[in-house]
């Protein structure tokens, strides 16, 4: 599982760091953020495949509303 500051390569050749981690319900959501100019966000879905990390991208806007609405509420 992933940890907070590590650094992964996705398939889009580049680094992005950890920058926070939310469990809701069964899922692991992971926040990722490059490790370059221009920023950019990526929250994707943290799964395990044998010994494998998968992440896979949340693109859908219901599924992204609840995660970060959800985030929101983490940290009261």
């Amino acid at each position: 599982m992933l940890e907070l500051g590590e650094i992964v390569n996705l398939s889009d050749d580049k680094e992005y760091i950890v920058a926070n981690i939310l469990n809701l319900h069964t899922s692991r959501y992971v926040f990722l953020v490059t490790n370059s100019k221009p920023l950019e966000l990526v929250v994707a879905k943290e799964k395990i495949e044998g010994e494998n990390i998968v992440l896979e991208e949340v693109k859908d806007n219901s599924e992204l509303d609840y995660v970060l609405s959800n985030i929101a509420n983490s940290k009261d």
